[in-house]
């Protein structure tokens, strides 16, 4: 809305047939400032990223610019995928405008090779590398099969999906009715005792443990495999 707002205020302003060819602004050095701007933006934070810019409306009609024009974000959110950048000029007559670009960053991502089903575990033929566009991957993307081979799925995935690191259950480093390690600590004091898992468990994740010498069952947080922090 504030473009479209921009650009018809300002065809008004500078379409009128006293404004002489040679004193116009050159739309491609504008979407030039754009496209630079951009691109510094990506390189960033990114490898060989891809800079589209959509072409302005041939019709816009600028007073051309005596210095350099100057380029600014109206987002400080993201370097990829779509984003408007502004171009500015201060003489001999001030105007902006802005232009709409498209930054790509193509990488090798982990997608589905078939339809997969819900809490399916994945192997090789399940899921093949593809060069995707991460700025289309909000949710995240995995770069290396290694990364899901043996995994379970939360929930149905689509042939062709990206798969991400919420699309994967977390394993279970604790089993119910294991033998486990309860570390409890008190200031620079800890205490090991032996205990069993009362339940399964990621890591993270607040379970009960029955404790072998007293035989109460308290609660802690899995540490690591078979590893569990309690209070004392």
């Amino acid at each position: 809305m504030i473009r479209r707002f921009f650009l018809c205020f300002l065809s008004v302003v500078f379409l009128t047939p006293s404004v002489n060819a040679e004193s116009l602004q050159a739309l491609a050095g504008i979407e030039q400032t754009a496209y630079v701007f951009a691109m510094n933006d990506a390189q960033a934070y990114y490898d060989n990223p891809q800079v589209i810019v959509d072409a302005m409306d041939k019709r816009l009609r600028l007073q051309a610019c005596s210095g350099d024009l100057e380029a600014f974000s109206t987002s400080n959110a993201n370097t990829v995928g779509k984003r408007t950048i502004g171009i500015r000029c201060l003489a001999p007559i001030e105007w902006t405008v802005y232009v709409a670009v498209q930054v790509k960053v193509m990488r090798p991502v982990v997608v589905a090779a078939k339809a997969l089903s819900a809490n399916q575990t994945l192997k090789a033929s399940d899921v093949k590398i593809v060069m995707q566009d991460i700025s289309d991957l909000r949710q995240g993307f995995l770069l290396s099969t290694n990364k899901v081979l043996g995994k379970q799925l939360k929930y149905p995935v689509a042939m062709g999906t990206a798969l991400t690191p919420r699309s994967l259950k977390q394993q279970k480093v604790v089993q119910r009715g294991e033998q486990v390690i309860l570390v409890a600590q008190a200031g620079s004091m800890e205490v090991r005792m032996n205990g069993m898992a009362m339940e399964d468990a990621v890591l993270g994740d607040k379970i009960k443990v029955k404790n072998n010498s007293s035989n109460r069952v308290v609660e802690g947080v899995v540490q690591a495999p078979g590893i569990v922090q309690v209070t004392m």
